[in-house]
């Protein structure tokens, strides 16, 4: 087992994409020959691959037809041993090239909790391609089970592989409760499920005095799609100035340096109303960061009382009862030993952990 190829759609700053990059520079200084092929706009991680010197191959085309054939020429004809796509598309388009005979393992990833995956019908089609992958991860044991259930002749092919975590060193200091208030940064972006719009209406709840104690920082992809996802920030910025929210909510762009502000927070959150494992969370534990979650992925796993705080649900009242909590339980003392236990927790992300995981589907005869 030598040549592998990861096939995305593109490096923009989505989860799938930073924990692909990870793998993929990890199996590189493990000594394989590791390439990538990409087929969309999206450059957030590319530099990263670069200077790997990790070779990137992008197919250009919109048509779907023609991406489907030239993609699956081109892994057919590529001589790799093994094939790993991440998320839906990609593992559709995985999955069909090895339609006929194959010699290489065919590896696809599921990165989401999302139930609804398995009843649209454009969801079923990909789902019963699945059929033509030698081995399915799922990046937490919720999603496997959501699997199991609707796919029970899939058990034999899925494993659970968490996150892992890899981070640049951290060069800010962090001051607890700095200027008197409780600081708090998202790294997500600006979608639905992501839940904006449920954490500004969370924060209406709060009363004035609660209101100049909470500091949330929300760091973004700000999307130009016009199907849904710039219309959530449109919508969140209105809120916010309607609310008269602007001094304990901000909303930015994503950041290159989003270790570097979750360090100087005091919470790391998540709000979502379903996540496959969160990137963020990983690596807020391994930073040594409190958490505040909604329960998402194997959320049981990883947050507990004591690191940090689980909301009910995703919904504002629920959120809002947490920030509550925080606002009143929590002292310096109590977040420096948050965080002692998360990073306590963050081996279940340990790279050593993790990728020999990956091996041990890889080399598996």
């Amino acid at each position: 087992m030598n040549r592998i190829l990861f096939l995305i759609d593109n490096f923009g700053s989505g989860g799938a994409q930073r924990q692909m990059t990870t793998i993929a520079v990890l199996l590189k200084q493990k000594g394989y020959n590791v390439s990538f092929l990409t087929y969309s706009l999206g450059d957030f991680f590319k530099e990263k691959i670069e200077e790997q010197n990790i070779p990137i191959y992008k197919i250009s085309t919109t048509n779907n037809l023609n991406r489907i054939l030239k993609i699956r020429h081109y892994i057919r004809k590529g001589n790799f041993d093994a094939v790993i796509s991440f998320m839906d598309t990609p593992n559709f388009l995985n999955c069909c090239a090895a339609i006929g005979q194959h010699k290489w393992k065919v590896i696809t990833s599921e990165r989401s909790c999302n139930e609804s995956i398995f009843y649209n019908r454009k969801s079923k089609i990909f789902n019963w391609f699945q059929r033509y992958s030698d081995a399915i991860v799922c990046n937490s044991e919720r999603a496997k089970q959501m699997w199991i259930k609707h796919y029970p002749k899939y058990e034999k092919k899925l494993r659970v592989i968490y996150n892992t975590v890899q981070l640049p060193k951290i060069n800010t200091r962090y001051i607890p409760m700095k200027d008197n208030k409780i600081h708090i940064v998202v790294g997500a972006s600006y979608q639905a499920l992501k839940n904006p719009i449920g954490v500004i209406k969370a924060l209406s709840l709060l009363n004035d005095e609660e209101k100049n104690i909470i500091q949330i920082d929300w760091y973004g992809r700000i999307n130009t799609d016009l199907k849904n996802k710039s219309l959530i920030y449109n919508e969140a910025i209105s809120l916010i100035k309607d609310l008269d929210l602007s001094n304990c909510i901000k909303l930015h762009d994503e950041s290159n340096n989003i270790q570097e502000l979750m360090n100087q927070a005091d919470f790391v959150g998540l709000f979502s109303l379903y996540e496959g494992l969160p990137n963020v969370i990983c690596e807020a534990m391994t930073i040594g960061k409190a958490i505040i979650i909604t329960p998402v992925s194997d959320y049981n796993r990883f947050v507990n009382d004591e690191n940090g705080i689980v909301c009910k649900s995703a919904s504002p009242d629920d959120i809002a009862i947490a920030l509550q909590s925080i606002i009143s339980k929590t002292s310096i003392s109590e977040l420096i030993n948050m965080g002692m236990c998360s990073k306590r927790k963050s081996n279940l992300y340990n790279k050593n952990v993790i990728i020999s995981e990956w091996l041990s589907i890889l080399e598996k005869r």
